[in-house]
């Protein structure tokens, strides 16, 4: 029996709805505001189960962007359904970009798990990026490579990072075995994430942290240098 996707509201002066990934889809984040926002859209093409959850968040809005913090199936598969019903512009960082304008079934993962992706119009991100929110509200593209050459966090402007798999809470890391993944790449990425003073965590995979974000991100910075010793 599949999982069902859950709603929470965690309450900032940004409001933010997470939409629970079931099995191995990603986790959802919509981001309320002048100009809102989703990050990720999970696995599946069929968005009956979330739609209602979407809407009700969007309050009658359109939204203006569809961030992908990366070019997984798991984490992309939602988006062309998620655009056409609720609007929205589709942003990855531009390595990633160009795998989904292909529609690539192999750096996406949509062929080892059975499935394809569709093409898509996507908008280039790159690193130092800022996306306005509105009502004072931005996010600062960082690109964080490892878990694919070309995966993004997101950090808002009050110390929230989102995280899409290069980091979890608990102390996880995103896989360096796929497709243009790479140890060494995530490993510094994962350094200079430690490095900033992050307040919530909130990955692609995983509950969110709302406190203590950055103790997360040393955890997984010292599991991940463990790995490296021994693996």
């Amino acid at each position: 029996m599949k999982r069902i996707y859950t709603i929470d509201i965690i309450i900032r002066s940004m409001m933010i709805h997470f939409i629970e990934g079931g099995g191995f889809s990603g986790n959802i984040y919509l981001i309320e505001g002048d100009h809102p926002v989703i990050i990720d859209t999970g696995w599946d093409a069929n968005i009956d189960r979330i739609a209602p959850q979407i809407e009700q968040a969007l309050g009658g809005k359109e939204l203006d962007k569809i961030i992908l913090t990366h070019r997984h199936v798991d984490h992309i598969g939602g988006a062309l359904a998620i655009k056409k019903k609720f609007g929205g512009t589709i942003y990855a960082q531009k390595e990633e970009a160009e795998a989904l304008r292909q529609g690539d079934p192999e750096s996406t993962g949509a062929r080892m798990f059975g499935t394809r992706v569709k093409p898509m119009d996507v908008v280039d991100l790159d690193d130092g990026d800022v996306i306005d929110l509105g009502d004072g509200g931005s996010l600062k593209v960082m690109k964080t490579p490892g878990h694919t050459t070309g995966g993004i966090c997101l950090l808002d402007s009050e110390g929230g990072l989102f995280s899409g798999d290069t980091v979890f809470t608990e102390g996880g890391v995103g896989r360096w075995d796929l497709p243009t993944g790479d140890f060494k790449m995530l490993l510094k990425s994962i350094e200079a994430l430690a490095e900033l003073p992050i307040v919530s965590l909130y990955p692609g995979h995983g509950m969110p942290a709302e406190k203590n974000g950055a103790e997360h991100i040393k955890l997984s910075l010292k599991n991940l240098k463990g790995y490296g010793a021994y693996g």
